[in-house]
């Protein structure tokens, strides 16, 4: 992807960019912030400011013809606003996949994932409320799930349902599955992607540790947030973000977003799943902590709470699951697995 089209895929995601004479300064309304979208903008910092000043009509997203890349057959009526529903790859005929956000909140780091996944395989991701301006997010797993689905139903009324989520993301994905078979929809698939169970997580978690390990942005030890606690490491962050060139208007309500997020995750009691779920382990655990990874309890838990767990193995580390190469493996075992859940489920 070259950068004019990196500029206008930030434009179809509701970015802004402006310059302020050599300063380059951006918000995004839909809160689709990351670390790598974070260093590219820091690396191309000076060929974006040309181009602003060159091209002012580079980032206008009414250039964009937004409606026919996200039109879909699977959506058949407006989602309402505030929505956590984020079309990354709309079209295509296949029964659509719903992925939950991590404890980030963002769904960017599915795209790579989506393409992957084929674009006859329509990609729904579900980010946090509370990113954006006006929002107010939610503190519990089950009031997620709820909403969520309700966003979900928006797009597809009715089963089959593939859910899946990356680390805390499969959280909320069982509690959408055990809502919807309460409900007597149908759900062949629900992949958990190296999801722990509450009762399994480390001690310490590492606040916006992605952005620390991959932004260049911030200059914060791993070894120094680990002996902070969460809300700590929130304030540090941000005090490192206004020291930047980049200055975010949503970091505050980000890390917010985060903090709750593990809260939420930790105080989750995950009902007994009748269903039948696809657990896929990173090879190597967790990088941020010191485990014995052989150690662990194959199915990270989830063997007491799911009647039905498949377990499938994927090279690295957690925190780099839905980055090249470890994608391209989880993408072709995803098919497969996905393939065959929906096969059966026709029989």
């Amino acid at each position: 992807m070259n950068l004019i089209e990196f500029l206008q895929d930030l434009a179809i995601q509701g970015w802004e960019l402006w310059s302020e004479g050599e300063k380059l300064r951006y918000r995004t309304s839909k809160g689709e912030l990351t670390s790598s979208v974070l260093t590219q903008l820091k690396q191309h910092k000076s060929e974006i400011l040309e181009l602003l000043r060159d091209r002012p009509d580079i980032f206008n997203v009414d250039s964009v013809n937004v409606e026919q890349l996200t039109a879909s057959p699977h959506q058949n009526r407006r989602v309402v606003s505030p929505s956590p529903l984020v079309p990354i790859q709309s079209r295509g005929s296949k029964v659509p996949i719903f992925c939950v956000h991590p404890y980030t909140g963002l769904v960017i780091c599915y795209h790579e994932l989506a393409r992957l996944l084929g674009s006859d395989r329509p990609f729904y991701g579900l980010k946090s409320l509370g990113i954006e301006e006006g929002e107010e997010p939610l503190t519990r797993v089950e009031d997620m799930a709820t909403l969520y689905l309700r966003a979900v139903r928006e797009v597809q009324p009715h089963g089959p349902y593939i859910l899946m989520g990356w680390s805390f993301g499969g959280i909320v994905a069982l509690q959408m599955a055990h809502e919807l078979k309460t409900q007597g929809e149908q759900v062949p698939f629900l992949g958990l992607l190296d999801t722990y169970t509450p009762s399994h997580l480390p001690e310490q978690s590492i606040l916006s540790q992605k952005v620390v390990i991959e932004g260049e942005t911030l200059s914060i030890s791993l070894e120094e947030l680990r002996r902070m606690p969460i809300k700590q490491q929130a304030v540090l962050i941000c005090e490192q973000f206004k020291q930047a060139d980049l200055i975010p208007s949503e970091v505050e309500r980000l890390l917010r977003v985060q903090s709750l997020n593990c809260e939420a995750m930790r105080n989750y009691s995950p009902p007994l799943y009748s269903g039948r779920s696809v657990l896929f382990r990173a090879e190597k655990g967790v990088l941020s902590f010191s485990q014995n990874v052989s150690a662990l309890e194959p199915t990270l838990g989830w063997e007491e709470a799911i009647a039905n767990i498949e377990l499938h193995v994927i090279p690295g580390y957690h925190e780099y699951m839905v980055d090249q190469p470890n994608v391209s493996i989880l993408a072709q075992k995803l098919k497969d697995c996905i393939e065959q859940a929906l096969s059966s489920n026709e029989q």
